[in-house]
């Protein structure tokens, strides 16, 4: 691995680990037993990483969301194909967890960020919002537009934050437990928020 990637994947670790805050430039590159200097070779500081992961980020939330609106494009789509993308997103979420573990201290020190966290969750929004969507046309969603836009932006909320409640109540599961349980709240809460509807399919809690 060429060291930018090594530079980038440790320090992925150490912020999903540690977090952000507490971590200097020197910390990684001690971590990755290289001096400072080589570190900064490659990156001006800890402002550049993060942001290049927060690029990297961007880029996979892309590929993800491109594929949702294939998956829900399908004749044969149904809430339960929601939910599997739901999961998905919820992957990415945790991958780069230290993203939305510390959105308003990353956004504090690194100013830029804040517009492009609005362009992931407006992002994410409309990629619900037309899953939705499609689904309410084909008839498996007995939801009109303004139930449509509270649900998406309600679960908006739960892409981001779900995992975050999973750390507040103290689980410290296996990544992948981690996320299902997740993206099973996160289906309760939708279903929950459009009973009737998903009643009629048999995913009713």
């Amino acid at each position: 691995m060429k060291t930018r990637d090594r530079i980038l994947t440790a320090s992925l670790a150490l912020f999903n680990e540690e977090g952000v805050s507490g971590l200097s430039a020197v910390d990684i590159a001690a971590a990755l037993g290289i001096s400072p200097g080589h570190l900064y070779y490659y990156f001006k500081g800890k402002a550049e990483i993060v942001s290049t992961l927060f690029t990297a980020y961007e880029a996979e939330l892309a590929l993800v969301l491109d594929g949702a609106a294939a998956a829900i494009a399908k004749p044969d789509a149904d809430l339960t194909t929601m939910e599997i993308q739901l999961r998905i997103l919820l992957e990415e979420t945790h991958d780069m967890r230290f993203l939305f573990r510390e959105t308003g201290a990353l956004v504090a020190a690194f100013p830029d960020l804040a517009p492009r966290f609005r362009r992931v969750m407006s992002a994410q929004y409309g990629c619900v919002v037309d899953m939705l969507t499609a689904l309410a046309a084909r008839k498996k969603l007995k939801a009109k537009a303004k139930l449509i836009d509270a649900l998406a932006r309600q679960v908006v909320l739960g892409l981001s934050f779900k995992l975050l409640q999973l750390d507040l109540e103290g689980d410290a599961g296996a990544p992948r437990a981690r996320v299902a349980r997740a993206a099973g709240r996160l289906a309760a809460t939708a279903r929950r928020a459009v009973l009737a509807a998903f009643a009629t399919t048999g995913l009713a809690p």
